[in-house]
């Protein structure tokens, strides 16, 4: 069967399943759309993730079926439990499919009409799919969801002889480099998005996981050594001792990005630091020797004289015109009249870098 373009807010609940359930939680609902006829507020892929009727991540679009698929939800919690609740209300589902999936749980699909049962607008008729999932089952879905992405295959959900087959697509990625206080707001702006999240910085108080939005991935390292490492400063550097050490320390190192999907936002304590990355992630297709290895967004925090001298300095070291004007500098959304939105509040810059990527990304830049 012919795979669907995978839900973006749905993958990246998969994605990040681990930090939802981890080592020792209790398990929780995985609630799938399945398929869907005629108009409904999201489609098959979108997915949300529960327990005892309350919602802990995801959505699949809100309204009376959301709220019916929580109350559905937390029934099968209870039966799987063991339990029986005498207290119930009827279901609003015309049809119930029940089996055990791979793993002998048992799981539900549920067809819901949305205007006749739910009273909602739109109308249409969604099946909905529900799993009980434990924390190891989470780790095996987000490493299928790895293998599907990595190896371009489809995600495949099977129930009673039908698949729900997805494919993945690289998420989009904000790479932020400086995870001061614009860089921590900026993370809180963009994480409802369904966009992997990256901050680098090389100052342990400062890189500290505890400061960010679940899902953020905080990375204490030097950032021009993970670029090398990476092998975004080309095959040399990749090799260097400077990348060997990050990679002799034991810790895994972060997936790396697609750069066409990468949005790379330079805002570091260090003015020299800043000048560095720019010119490095500017030539990051230079350096891999690929044009196609182009990031789809550079941007520079500073003033206007900050972004003046960097531009210079890079100019002086070789830097072509035609590759400094793909740098956006400074960041943040301009308005009509060339003002920068918003002021030099950390909220207020990263509400307008956020619009400004946003914009970037439907091409209205």
């Amino acid at each position: 069967m012919t795979a669907l373009p995978m839900d973006a807010e749905g993958q990246r609940l998969l994605a990040r399943l681990a930090d939802w359930l981890p080592e020792g939680a209790a398990p929780a609902m995985l609630v799938t759309i399945w398929s869907v006829q005629g108009s409904t507020p999201r489609g098959p892929g979108a997915r949300l993730l529960c327990r005892g009727g309350r919602l802990l991540a995801g959505t699949i679009g809100g309204g009376h079926l959301e709220e019916e698929a929580l109350r559905e939800a937390a029934q099968c919690e209870t039966a799987a439990a063991g339990g029986n609740d005498a207290e119930a209300a009827a279901p609003t589902a015309t049809e119930v499919r029940e089996e055990a999936d791979s793993t002998g749980q048992a799981a539900r699909l549920c067809r819901y009409p949305l205007g006749a049962q739910l009273g909602q607008c739109c109308g249409g008729v969604v099946w909905l799919h529900y799993r009980l999932v434990t924390p190891a089952e989470a780790r095996a879905l987000t490493q299928a969801l790895g293998h599907a992405l990595a190896s371009g295959t489809p995600l495949r959900t099977v129930f009673a002889g039908e698949t729900l087959a997805e494919s993945p697509q690289p998420l989009p990625t904000a790479l932020i480099f400086g995870a001061g206080h614009v860089g921590t707001a900026l993370t809180r702006v963009l994480q409802p998005l369904p966009w992997r999240i990256v901050v680098v910085d090389h100052r342990p108080e400062w890189a500290d996981r505890v400061r960010f939005p679940p899902g953020v991935e905080v990375v204490c390292t030097e950032p021009l050594r993970l670029l090398a490492a990476w092998g975004w400063l080309g095959a040399l550097a990749q090799q260097s001792q400077m990348a060997q050490r990050l990679t002799a320390q034991g810790r895994p190192l972060p997936l790396v990005p697609l750069p066409a999907a990468t949005r790379a936002l330079v805002l570091t304590h260090d003015h020299a630091l800043d000048r560095d990355l720019t010119e490095a992630l500017l030539r990051v297709p230079e350096a891999t020797a690929d044009a196609a290895q182009r990031l789809a967004f550079v941007g520079l925090i500073g003033s206007a004289s900050k972004v003046a001298v960097t531009q210079q300095r890079l100019r002086q070291r070789g830097v072509s015109e035609a590759v400094l004007a793909q740098l956006h500098a400074p960041i943040g959304l301009r308005l009509p009249h060339g003002q920068l939105l918003g002021n030099k509040l950390p909220g207020q810059i990263a509400i307008s870098v956020a619009a400004q990527l946003l914009a970037a990304d439907q091409g209205a830049l």
